[in-house]
């Protein structure tokens, strides 16, 4: 029996959680010919999967372009190709730009790599797809843990909120079936996983443009149900879509984590209009006071933008009282990015570098003070947590999460991968718990 030798891929993940799983599956599209490499001198075909939510991710696509080219130099057969958010956006100006790259897809037309890694080889012509191929229910993917896994429940947004350019990337919100998300995590719960997250740019509306009568509460149910997987996790919330039935499946379903993303953005009630985000803050304390009140030790964290066009002084006192107020886990913080295309590029009032500077290092310093306090209120608990394997820092010791989603290391002379077992919280970290193995006891 003849082995044929598989080529080798490369993929460099920019962005978010939906890049990383349209990586998985760029690697599962593949897997015939392809075996996956952490070492991009050795690629055969390496691609760079592009992130264009803020600028700064934009410039590091293209910084790593000129880090590549080297590669391409010394080995001319090697296919580049880039996929992603900018790839969509910038489809034209990256192959004027960049003559090194050879192939260009958008993030709606992953399943046409193959055919276009085969036109390619054919004609040696560089090829471009920002097509639509379609929602597709059944994919190949290789995923990168054995233990939680990304699911994404649909795709695209509809709220063009002012600053984003998410619905010009990945185009209009639709729902993949409920069938197809279950059967898939059946498959999962069989090759031994533990965790899902479900994925999309606003999951709680989720149901949008299918015949069935069903939403983003009722999916859960569905999952719920499903025997093997002991926890359920999903992102990201938009806060107007954030129903009380939602609120009420969090807390009844018993492996749906107590854990919630949802963006504030603002705490400005001026701000948020122009943002287009189409909630207040007071909706939003009401939200966060029934979510409280719902689901026991839930967990909240959250984006934020400062230095937005026409934030005042008043108005970013607002954000940081709303931050006082609420103390959030942890938060991801932005500095105001101006993007092509949408309605905020064209606001006249853009607010100075140095101010943003400045307002984005007090929202930090802040931060840092509550993040310090509501990890330290574990300190002392006895705390169930699904173990991912190994630390990547300290290999002798183990790392897992609990239901909040919060870190914990521990020293263990057992593996206990993909296990549930109780830790004891002896010490709160930046960002991370540590403890030890209260209860030897484990599921799974």
């Amino acid at each position: 029996m003849v082995t044929v030798q598989k080529k080798k891929l490369a993929v460099v993940t920019l962005g978010c959680q939906m890049n990383k799983h349209d990586s998985e599956r760029i690697v599962g599209l593949l897997s015939g010919e392809y075996e996956l490499t952490q070492q991009r001198e050795e690629a055969d075909f390496l691609v760079v999967n592009t992130c264009s939510v803020r600028d700064k991710a934009e410039q590091k696509f293209f910084s790593l372009l000129g880090r590549l080219r080297p590669l391409k130099e010394a080995n001319k057969k090697l296919i580049i190709g880039v996929a992603g958010c900018v790839a969509q956006d910038q489809a034209r100006a990256i192959m004027k730009r960049e003559s090194m790259v050879d192939l260009v897809i958008g993030p709606r037309a992953l399943e046409n790599i193959p055919a276009m890694l085969e036109r390619f080889r054919r004609t040696g012509e560089p090829q471009v797809d920002t097509s639509d191929a379609g929602i597709v229910d059944d994919f190949a993917i290789n995923r990168e843990s054995k233990i939680s896994a990304w699911v994404s429940i649909m795709e695209g947004c509809d709220n063009y909120c002012s600053y984003c350019i998410v619905p010009y990337t990945r185009g209009a919100e639709r729902s993949r079936s409920p069938e197809s998300i279950a059967e898939e995590i059946r498959s999962l719960a069989e090759q031994g996983y533990r965790e899902v997250t479900l994925l999309g740019q606003n999951v709680n509306s989720y149901g949008s443009g299918l015949s069935k009568d069903i939403d983003f509460p009722g999916l859960l149910e569905k999952v719920d149900k499903i025997d093997g997987i002991e926890r359920i996790r999903f992102v990201t919330s938009h806060p107007k879509d954030l129903s009380v039935k939602l609120m009420e499946a969090m807390a009844n379903l018993p492996k749906v984590a107590p854990a919630l993303h949802l963006p504030l953005q603002s705490g400005s009630d001026k701000i948020l209009k122009k943002m287009n985000r189409m909630y207040t803050i007071s909706h939003y304390y009401e939200k966060v006071e029934m979510l409280s009140e719902k689901v026991t030790d839930i967990a909240l964290t959250t984006d934020l933008i400062v230095g937005f066009p026409g934030e005042t002084d008043e108005d970013f006192e607002a954000t940081y009282n709303a931050l006082k107020n609420i103390e959030f886990y942890n938060i991801f913080l932005f500095k105001y990015s101006k993007r092509r295309g949408t309605a905020a590029a064209q606001f006249s009032d853009q607010v100075s570098a140095v101010t943003a500077s400045e307002r984005f290092e007090r929202i930090t310093q802040l931060q840092k003070k509550i993040t310090d306090k509501k990890y330290g209120k574990w300190v002392g608990e006895e705390v169930e947590i699904l173990v991912e394997g190994r630390s990547k820092k300290e290999r002798a010791r183990y790392t897992g999460r609990t239901p909040q989603n919060l870190i914990v290391h521990f020293q263990s002379d057992i593996d206990y991968t993909g296990k549930i077992i109780n830790i004891r919280i002896g010490k709160a970290g930046k960002y991370s718990l540590d403890g030890q193995v209260e209860n030897p006891i484990s599921r799974g």
